[in-house]
């Protein structure tokens, strides 16, 4: 399908490797010119490059769009999740559903700022904590598509529950042992995970955010090469205080590439019972309030050779293919989210009388809901296209991936925002106040 807004094929060419005929020509040794950028810029930039795997020749829909290419049959069909994948996943999703209704008290959780544990054992019993592991892993071995049915269900629910569920396999330590472990690690781990041990991602550092080439915590060799020790702390480890197992992205002696030192991230898997591994703060946040986010400290933590993910320098690239996928389930648990929002408005819209007629009917109340439902739709639509095309192996989909998660949870924030205006006061006041006065 051709649009007349696409871009000329010799530029489109010129901007990509991609020619109509012939052999593509050789890449560019750099895309990004850094000689005129500082050394803390330039050092970064050329990590988080080096980690990266190069787009494919065409790229992908949305990487195309960058240059001008709209290649709608990668799309249309709309790539709906087929009917047989649908119930493989059915009996999951109502046992979750019943779960949820039945056992998770939502306000409760808010409150007390605490899940109970009875919810953790729950949880583990009908195999929410192995969605996507495969069965002989001890898993459900669910589709990408039938784990975002889930987190919809989740984020529907509750907040801190979709946070726990989804961390913990969506880029704890499921994800990356499933796309870069070996054999003998996931035999070894999965089947603790996909049980119920949490785990967690330990990337983010005090002074190392997004910015990788700050990263402090290190983690040197033994001497006889069989075992790194790591010496440092991480922060907002999300479900750290909760984990049994982390993934931990370290720095690992720098090596020599062109001639040029180049810094070493590794991915390592860590017992937390290991000796010298230490929570020493649960972080609290205005929202989410019980969400298990710590701050860990490494001193002279031994963890094997055998532990490293992929191989030593390959950290970053782990955990950017890890995020690649992971980030999915945050637009489908606002996706959950906004319909929940969205439900309460209507109901509340078509209750609420004022000036003699339901406040639905008043233009500004009705502008609000129509647009929350175009939006809503719009991000239901995006976020199992991209799902869908992630179980069919559709190519690289980073950029699709990041374009539902960004633009997900903006809109729910403006959603969440819409549902406050149509409540009025009744929006700002708790639950636990509203039950009260009747």
């Amino acid at each position: 399908m051709k649009s007349p807004l696409e871009a000329p094929e010799k530029q489109i060419a010129e901007e990509t490797s991609a020619k109509s005929g012939g052999e593509p020509e050789k890449p560019a040794a750099g895309v990004i010119d850094t000689s005129k950028m500082a050394k803390g810029q330039r050092e970064a930039l050329e990590l988080a490059e080096a980690a990266r795997d190069p787009l494919e020749d065409r790229g992908s829909f949305a990487s195309n769009l960058f240059v001008g290419r709209y290649d709608f049959d990668r799309i249309y069909p709309y790539p709906a999740q087929s009917a047989e994948d649908r119930a493989a996943g059915e009996e999951f999703l109502q046992k979750l559903e019943t779960y949820l209704r039945d056992h998770v008290d939502p306000d409760e959780i808010d409150r007390t700022g605490e899940i109970p544990p009875e919810n953790f054992k729950g949880l583990a019993e009908i195999g929410a904590f192995g969605i996507k592991v495969p069965k002989k892993y001890g898993g459900l071995g669910l589709s990408q598509c039938n784990y975002g049915r889930a987190a919809v269900l989740l984020g529907s629910w509750d907040g801190n529950v979709a946070a726990l569920v989804s961390a913990h396999q969506s880029i704890g330590v499921a994800q990356p042992l499933l796309l870069f472990g070996t054999e003998e690690q996931k035999q070894k781990y999965l089947p603790r995970v996909a049980g119920g041990e949490i785990s967690a991602f330990a990337l983010t550092e005090t002074h190392a955010g997004s910015d990788p080439a700050t990263m402090s915590l290190r983690a040197e060799p033994s001497s006889d090469g069989s075992e790194f020790v790591l010496n440092g702390e991480k922060l907002w480890c999300t479900n750290g205080v909760k984990a049994g197992v982390l993934v931990v992205m370290a720095r690992t002696p720098s090596k020599m590439v062109g001639g040029k030192e180049r810094k070493q991230i590794t991915a390592f898997i860590v017992d937390v019972d290991t000796p010298g591994l230490e929570i020493i703060y649960r972080c609290r946040f205005m929202g989410l309030r019980a969400l298990y986010n710590a701050v860990v400290k490494f001193t002279d933590v031994r963890v094997p050779r055998e532990n490293i993910i992929s191989k030593e320098g390959a950290g970053l690239k782990v955990a950017l293919t890890t995020l690649n996928t992971g980030r999915l389930t945050l637009p489908a648990a606002c996706v959950g989210l906004s319909k929940r929002l969205l439900e309460i408005s209507r109901k509340w819209a078509s209750e609420r009388i004022q000036w003699g007629v339901p406040i639905g009917k008043h233009a500004a109340i009705a502008g609000k809901i129509a647009e929350m439902a175009g939006n809503l739709f719009a991000m239901e639509a995006m976020t199992f296209l991209t799902s869908s095309l992630l179980d069919r192996k559709a190519g690289d989909l980073r950029i699709e991936t990041a374009m539902c998660k960004m633009w997900a949870t903006e809109t729910t924030w403006r959603i969440a925002d819409d549902a406050m205006q149509v409540r009025g006061g009744r929006g700002y006041e708790t639950a636990h106040s509203l039950a009260g006065r009747g």
